[in-house]
């Protein structure tokens, strides 16, 4: 990318953040309130812009886990991974994570030593406005006649020997260190992890969990009760802590934890179907990715853990 024209890109994805923020906060990506109350949110979108536009630059350069790690720079983001020497380097190869949002995304991807790694996500307007890192999305959309075909990109990107990183709740999750409900959210993951498998039996499967994504005081925030549902108050949590970390660099500091286990080559035991034996694997994984990494498990309810 050339200089002269990274303040033009820039501008267009501050435009496209401004839409996200609109829409976590519950006034919609247009609209009447959307252009009132865009301009309040320039300056922490223009700055998050100039970080995206520098690191579709860097996935010109090194792929897509090199734009990642650019990212977790400039948001300052330390990430610690357990069990990367165990991601195959090569051969069709499925990453099932949860999604407790924020940067998981990145967080993973810069741990995924291939360049050959494809992310399964939403069809957001915000990351179709990268012109690098698009090349590594395959976009769900959020009408059902058309998550058919991000089935078939995704079976097909595996069968030709590729890796896929997939969220498999299909929405966000709690984030096991700052929210309860990390383990029942686990249970409430997709079958099409299934299908993928199915449709590309040769294809490896790999759980991860990631944690510390987001930290306890904006989860806890009294503005992210304007929202009704777990799932926006956690969106519009992260909304709030990226436009902090976009107004005062460095004022927000969160460590990522993430445990990979390791890779198998089939997933039926005994009969059991597989999303029985996944969701057994990944609740295993995240028990010992608490015990490793020395958090304390939440209860569903009860008493909040104190902030830290």
């Amino acid at each position: 990318m050339n200089a002269a024209n990274e303040p033009d890109e820039a501008a267009a994805y501050r435009e496209k953040i401004i839409d996200e923020i609109g829409y976590a906060l519950g006034i919609g990506r247009n609209g009447t309130m959307r252009r009132l109350l865009g301009p309040l949110f320039r300056r922490p979108a223009g700055r998050f812009g100039r970080i995206a536009a520098r690191a579709d630059a860097e996935v010109e350069v090194s792929g897509i886990g090199g734009g990642a790690r650019r990212v977790l720079d400039d948001f300052w983001l330390a990430v610690s991974a357990r069990g990367v020497e165990s991601i195959p380097l090569a051969g069709p190869l499925l990453i099932v994570s949860n999604h407790p949002g924020g940067l998981d995304s990145l967080a993973i991807l810069s741990c995924i030593p291939r360049r050959d790694v494809k992310v399964l996500l939403s069809d957001v307007a915000f990351t179709r406005a990268f012109s690098a890192a698009r090349r590594y999305f395959i976009y769900v959309p959020p009408e059902s006649r058309g998550r058919a075909a991000a089935l078939r990109a995704s079976a097909n990107h595996l069968r030709a020997g590729g890796c896929l990183l997939v969220f498999a709740h299909g929405d966000v999750e709690p984030d096991p260190e700052v929210s309860p409900g990390a383990r029942e959210s686990i249970q409430r993951w997709s079958r099409s992890v299934e299908i993928m498998l199915r449709r590309a039996p040769d294809a490896r499967l790999q759980v991860a969990i990631v944690s510390g994504v987001l930290a306890q005081k904006f989860v806890r925030s009294p503005v992210v009760r304007i929202r009704k549902s777990p799932a926006r108050r956690q969106k519009l949590a992260e909304v709030l802590q990226l436009s902090q970390q976009m107004i005062f660099p460095r004022s927000v500091r969160t460590h990522v934890h993430i445990s990979f286990a390791r890779a198998v080559q089939r997933m039926e035991s005994n009969g059991e179907a597989i999303m029985s034996v996944l969701v057994r694997t990944a609740g295993a994984l995240l028990e010992d990715h608490l015990s490793s990494w020395r958090i304390r498990a939440l209860p569903v309810s009860g008493p909040r853990r104190p902030g830290r």
